[in-house]
């Protein structure tokens, strides 16, 4: 039997990135592995373990927000992280960025694995030593000036970038959030995620909920394909539920009642619409993901989603196309939903691919 200690982002411990942790927790230990939860980086109980992951949202009041990063509380998280090393056998960082980018290469160092939610098919990227490049990829097209650079990860330890898994693993269900710890005990037999039939009417032509986002933090750029989105739905002639955002229970009921679901970058490539969009049964228009690698691996052109080009040229007649001939485009909602079905409800490829990850060097 071999131990896992998770030290976890504490506003999001049941429903987040570790939510199947809780969910399979018999599962693992049937695989051979236990796992703990812990929530305070002094607690000594962390310490002598045959794995530690540390999820780097644990940090985001300090190091790990880069706007708050500083020489003082970088020196403190790297000695945490050597003493840590020397009582455990596996010290894994799992990196929770929204992007295929990461700004915790500092970290790499001080760590035997580095789990990413989504990485870059060409790995490559991450150890640009010019430092000319976007951490966001799709964001290259910027002036050099423009772009939000990264501190690149050393070419030594490159073999340590693993593929984690995605926000697909979250907690969906309509009271996952408001019942928090309490869902993780909640059988997911009798509390399931609840699926809408693909073939059910459909009176929306398309869904996308979202507000204009003024440039005043200097992201313009993160926002562009959101804000292009909004103007643009605003010249279409389309049955459309847009607009600001509305209640919980009228977004879910929205989803559920449109043909297509737009879902576009931005801070991330990986959005928790695309979720929503095939728990909805809508078909999901997105730009193109094909430098992404993740798992579940979901994203699949034209069989689970639409692709789009990342400067959304062009989308106004996809659009329209689309919803013109929406019965010829319907079967690529039923393999997104099929397919997401399937991979939150099969732990054993989970912990295959899990132990996969920490163990192959």
């Amino acid at each position: 039997m071999k131990i896992l200690k998770i030290l976890d982002w504490p506003s999001k411990q049941y429903y987040g990135e570790t939510h199947h942790f809780h969910r399979w927790k018999k599962q693992l230990l049937d695989h051979g592995l236990k796992v703990e939860f812990y929530v305070d980086h002094r607690d000594k109980c962390l310490s002598d373990a045959d794995y530690v992951m540390i999820h780097s949202r644990y940090f985001a009041d300090g190091w790990q927000n880069i706007n708050k990063r500083n020489a003082r509380n970088e020196e403190s998280l790297f000695r945490f992280l050597l003493s840590l090393r020397r009582s455990v056998d596996q010290l894994i960082w799992f990196d929770a960025a929204d992007s295929t980018g990461s700004y915790d290469f500092p970290v790499i160092p001080y760590v035997d694995f580095f789990l990413k939610k989504q990485l870059l098919r060409d790995k490559n990227y991450y150890t640009d030593q010019e430092g000319s490049k976007d951490i966001r990829v799709w964001l290259n097209c910027l002036s050099p000036e423009q772009r939000k650079r990264f501190e690149p990860c050393p070419a030594e330890e490159l073999h340590k970038v693993k593929l984690g898994w995605n926000i697909g693993f979250n907690d969906y269900r309509y009271f996952g959030y408001k019942m928090s710890r309490l869902s993780n005990y909640l059988s997911y037999e009798w509390y399931p995620v609840r699926f809408t039939n693909v073939d059910q009417q459909r009176p929306y032509d398309l869904a996308y909920r979202g507000t204009i986002h003024k440039d005043s933090s200097g992201q313009k750029d993160v926002f562009y394909q959101r804000n292009h989105l909004i103007n643009l739905f605003e010249q279409m002639n389309l049955q459309m539920a847009t607009g600001a955002n509305v209640s919980k229970s009228r977004y879910w009921k929205e989803l559920k009642a449109s043909k297509l679901s737009v879902s576009p970058f931005g801070w991330g490539e990986i959005c928790y619409r695309d979720f929503e969009t095939f728990i909805s049964g809508a078909v999901l228009v997105k730009p193109v993901m094909n430098h992404v690698e993740t798992f579940p691996d979901l994203f699949i052109a034209n069989e689970t989603y639409v692709p789009v080009h990342w400067n959304l040229s062009g989308l106004e007649g996809q659009l329209t196309e689309m919803v013109t001939n929406y019965p010829y485009y319907r079967h690529i909602a039923e393999n997104g939903q099929q397919r997401y079905h399937e991979a939150i409800n099969d732990a054993d490829k989970f912990i295959d691919f899990f132990n996969h990850s920490i163990n192959n060097t």
